[in-house]
Parts: C-alpha cells; structure tokens; sequence
C-alpha cells in the first residue's frame, strides 16, 4: 500500500478542502470502506473499478471522477486492474458553494462529477498527465475555485465537531445545542441538511468513527475504547459497530489495515 496525504493548512483552497490524498493499494482485489464521515471527491486514475454502495446488492461501474458522501453503511469495492486513487476531502459546510447540492444528497451514494460540472471532466485529464503526487496537488491547488468562507459561525462550528477526528463527540444532543445556541429543533434541521441524519444519528456516527480511530491506533480493550469514545458500555458500542459495518469489532481489529476505516483483500 502506497498512501500519500497532504493537508493545505495554507493553501488558498483551506476554506472548504481539508485534505488531498493518494493511494494505490497493489494487488488487492477487493476493499470494504467503513463510513468514515466525510465528503470525498474521488478521481479513479487507473484501471475500471466496480462498486456495491450501501443498501445495494449489486456492484455498478464507477465514473472517472465522482462525489462520495457521507455513509452509515460500508461501501464494498471490487478492483479489476491496477489501483489508483487519488481524492480531496472536502469541508461538508462547503459543499453546496462548490457544487451547487447540499451534502445530504450525496449520503449512502456516489454521483458522477462530470453530471454536476463538465469541469471534474478536465481536471480528471490533467491529473492523468500528472507525473508525481505533489504534480496533483498543483493541478487541484492551481484550477479549483476560490471560495469565501462560510459566514454563518454556528454552522462552521457544527459542522466542525462531527468532521475533526480530533475534536470530541458531545456527551448528548442538549449539550450540542447549548454550544451551538440553537434549539433542538433547529439543530436537527441542520443536522438533516447537512448530513441527512438527525442530531441523535450524527452524535452516534462520530462516536462510532471516534473508536474506530482509537481501535485504529491503539491496542485497548473494546470496553475501554467503547467508553473513551462516548459510548454507554462496550455492548452499546458493538450494536452499533454492526449496525454500521456488518461485521463485528472484533473482526475489525483482526483484519484492519494499516489505512484505518479500510480493510483490504
């Protein structure tokens, strides 16, 4: 597995990209993709891959370049060829003034970029004609739009606390709402826009993706992973481990690559 990443912590595409990635896992066949909580513009750059998307039952072929959004279930991918990818997380409060869609459309699905703006099409070129992963990164950093910060701080913020993985999950919807100043009812509007979840579903999703970044990169005990990510006990953490992924956190641990959310075959 070759995997690069580059955070533009001072690039000029910092107010909406948070981070620029490459991998090229070589010979693997298939990857189950765990819901990893983020926006994610994908540009295949290699052989034809096929994917099965969550609540699908068959694999369909997948565009050239496409939009990933946030899922509650795994994406399972099937790889024909040669593997390589390379992606661009994007801040999910940014979504609509890049794109024109709010985040919650693109959940638990994945939509050709080149459907949205005819412009993915010539940036995909230009990424083939790339030699090296810093050539990519200039391509994105050099023909990708400028973009105003959001103005609304409350958004910023919210949207915020579910897309750091260093930042913790709120121990419950009524704190959230006390740090956002918003009702609850409010608060669930946004929640729904944004990400297509309830307030509750989301808090649930980062505590998720919290302890599978602690199973990750540490070698704790379920039950102490369960609690450090804000779960009730470890069997309230295991019902939902399955729930999301179909498989168990025990398995999890037994397969993980060294890519977290990701395991390889």
């Amino acid at each position: 597995m070759t995997a690069k990443v580059y955070i533009p912590k001072k690039s000029v595409l910092s107010s909406y990209v948070s981070a620029i990635w490459e991998t090229i896992p070589r010979g693997v066949s298939n990857e189950m993709i765990l819901p990893k909580g983020s926006v994610e513009l994908v540009f295949n750059l290699s052989d034809t891959m096929k994917g099965i998307l969550p609540h699908q039952l068959t694999a369909i072929n997948t565009p050239d370049c496409f939009i990933q959004g946030l899922n509650t279930h795994v994406v399972n991918v099937q790889y024909l060829g040669d593997q390589h990818l390379f992606g661009i997380n994007l801040e999910t409060h940014m979504v609509k003034s890049l794109l024109g869609i709010i985040p919650s459309e693109c959940k638990n699905t994945l939509i050709d970029l080149t459907l949205i703006n005819p412009f993915f099409k010539r940036v995909w070129h230009q990424l083939m004609e790339a030699h090296t992963f810093q050539e990519r990164v200039a391509v994105i950093e050099t023909t990708f739009p400028i973009l105003d910060p959001v103005k609304c701080s409350r958004t910023h913020y919210f949207c915020s606390i579910f897309s750091n993985a260093i930042v913790e999950a709120p121990a419950s919807v009524d704190i959230l709402t006390k740090n956002i100043c918003y009702s609850s009812r409010q608060l669930n509007r946004k929640s729904q826009s944004l990400f297509g979840l309830t307030t509750e579903e989301l808090l649930i999703h980062k505590k998720f993706r919290t302890a599978v970044s602690l199973m990750h990169n540490d070698t704790k005990a379920l039950t102490s992973i369960a609690y450090e990510a804000g779960f009730y006990d470890q069997a309230h953490f295991c019902r939902v481990f399955k729930s999301y992924t179909g498989i168990t956190a025990k398995d999890y641990q037994l397969q993980k690559s060294e890519l977290a959310f990701h395991i390889f075959s």
